[in-house]
């Protein structure tokens, strides 16, 4: 596979990491043993969305800055839209029951429906591990060597019109701003 296919199971998985802690906890009994009722399947849950997280933020510590110094022309904050387009899937589980195979494979089909919905369409939703970690989703129209063009960032930045940022692709859709570009370098662009 490519890396940018991997790139998007990555932040996908990371993405419903604080659906799998929910699962836990409603898995765990609080009645009379005080454990979980279905250990192993916890524990690769859980195990994956930790993972999952510490292979992603590794990933972006160490991502190179990338070689595309961008202006930005206008720039859209998403983040508050997308975090409502998956409330309804999430709370939809919340009767879920790790003992019954119907909902074990009702939750694999709507995750891998989501996979694919992710990697093969725009249809980006913010991960809400990397909201926790401060970062927002943004379209913007920016000028690269005289062109304008039409993205979806990932930025720890308040991006407003008119500064400049060093980009990367994570995915075939999706950037992330790695870097302000510095006053100096900035009259060059």
């Amino acid at each position: 596979m490519k890396p940018k296919i991997w790139t998007s199971i990555l932040l996908f998985i990371s993405a419903y990491s604080p659906l799998f802690l929910i699962l836990a906890v409603k898995d765990f009994d609080f009645d009379c043993t005080y454990r979980l009722k279905h250990p192993l399947a916890i524990y690769i849950m859980l195990g994956f969305s930790l993972l999952s997280i510490f292979i992603l933020f590794a990933t972006i510590k160490l991502m190179p800055r990338g070689n595309m110094p961008v202006m930005i022309k206008t720039v859209s904050n998403r983040t508050v839209d997308l975090i409502n387009y998956t409330i309804p899937y999430i709370l939809s589980f919340l009767g879920f029951d790790l003992s019954k195979w119907e909902d074990v494979i009702s939750l694999a089909i709507f995750l891998i429906i989501m996979l694919v919905l992710t990697i093969t369409s725009r249809s980006l939703f913010l991960n809400p591990i990397l909201a926790f970690a401060g970062y927002g989703l943004y379209d913007i129209d920016y000028e690269f060597n005289g062109k304008t063009k039409a993205i979806t960032v990932l930025s720890k930045y308040e991006l407003k019109t008119g500064q400049k940022f060093y980009i990367k692709s994570l995915t075939r859709f999706l950037y992330l701003v790695k870097e302000k570009v510095k006053n100096d370098e900035s009259r060059k662009i």
